[in-house]
């Protein structure tokens, strides 16, 4: 998304069976984006200091508007994936600086990460017609002392994600080097509202800055969170709230690892980096949890790499970067584990000025995709 203060936009494209991508359409969102304060006297990339500000499950598209303090679900048509319609309008995300969303796989509910002064979370039923409609008792805060737009990315939220089986509900929080931040997390009911307190889950193996989220696949009930102040770590939180152990993994030379997402092909986890401007592919055991790294992929000189995406696309996966340094998407093969091969540099910023639309390297900000599983 364009995440510009004068108009958000999301910009579609189709994906080819080689991983190529080709410019769909722009598709306003109804709101306004932001970017949060830093000590950079020119704001710089990664304006929402999160991972998932664009999030999709099924049909359904979930983007927030950091500058309105809304929230807004599109329709996606499966038979022309890159056109999208807003169902509903634009809702009230629960709070100020919205950063983040989920959706549970099981029931289609979404929860909405805010970071501002008045930070929480919140969550809702999503209607095909009415778009999202807030859930009662779902409103919780996190009580962090901040501002709208928040001062970061130390001591700001993160991401927002729901486990596996939907029954709970965790928010990363980063805090700084000595004074370590924490993975929150709710018991949700059966009719999506959450238990009334957080369980507060600080770091325990060397990490400080708690970040992107991302679930671990086929063993044990675990995430793996990036944390620029090592690497990332692998919490193990055993069907609960409360962690029973978390292990933390250095990635030698990283500057910020921050975005990290999982390949069905390869079983590995890919995170990006965005001061060096590195993919870097790690192993993680599902059973025993035991980490290892696999490989590092240099990307263009400081093209500043955010958020990434991979995609299955027959039985081949593809991981796109933002590269907001460079205003491209990098797109590469995932063809095997320690095998990434680049495809192609996707260029935003004419695909921007093809749809008339404004794009700018400090406000761009996600990327998620749809693809057909059957």
């Amino acid at each position: 998304m364009t995440n510009e203060p004068d108009g958000n936009f999301v910009m579609s494209a189709s994906i080819a069976n080689d991983g190529k991508l080709t410019f769909g359409d722009k598709f306003w969102t109804g709101g306004m984006g932001s970017h949060g304060k830093t000590e950079d006297p020119e704001p710089g990339p990664d304006p929402l200091f999160s991972q998932a500000s664009v999030k999709v499950v099924g049909d359904t598209l979930v983007v927030v508007n950091a500058g309105s303090n809304t929230a807004t679900m599109f329709n996606i048509d499966k038979t022309n994936p890159a056109m999208i319609t807003m169902a509903g309008g634009p809702a009230w995300s629960g709070g100020e600086f919205p950063m983040s969303s989920t959706i549970d796989k099981v029931t289609g509910n979404v929860c909405v990460l805010n970071g501002g002064a008045m930070n929480a979370v919140n969550c809702y039923k999503a209607d095909k017609k009415l778009g999202l409609v807030a859930i009662p008792n779902s409103n919780r805060p996190l009580g962090l002392n901040q501002t709208t737009p928040p001062s970061g990315p130390a001591n700001s939220a993160s991401q927002i994600l729901f486990a596996n089986d939907g029954k709970r509900l965790f928010a990363s929080i980063k805090g700084a080097p000595g004074a370590p931040g924490f993975i929150a997390a709710w018991n949700v009911n059966a009719d999506g509202s959450l238990s009334e307190n957080f369980e507060k889950n600080t770091p325990q193996g060397g990490g400080a800055l708690p970040f992107s989220m991302t679930l671990i696949r086929g063993g044990k009930d675990a995430i793996l969170n990036t944390d620029p102040a090592l690497g990332f770590s692998v919490y193990d939180f055993e069907g609960d709230i409360k962690a029973d152990s978390d292990k933390g993994t250095t990635i030698e030379g990283q500057g910020a690892a921050c975005w990290s997402e999982f390949s069905d092909v390869t079983k590995n986890y890919y995170i990006t980096d965005i001061k060096t401007s590195q993919l870097t592919e790690v192993s993680v055991d599902p059973n025993t949890l035991e980490t290892k790294i696999v490989k590092q992929y240099p990307q263009p000189q400081n093209s500043s790499t955010i958020d990434n995406e991979i995609v299955t696309v027959g039985q081949k996966d593809f991981i796109y970067i933002m590269s907001p340094g460079t205003m491209k998407i990098e797109a590469l093969a995932l063809v095997a584990p320690g095998d990434a091969q680049p495809i192609q540099s996707f260029d935003i910023a004419q695909a921007a000025q093809t749809a008339g639309i404004k794009v700018s390297t400090a406000q761009l900000q996600g990327v998620n995709a749809f693809f057909d599983e059957l």
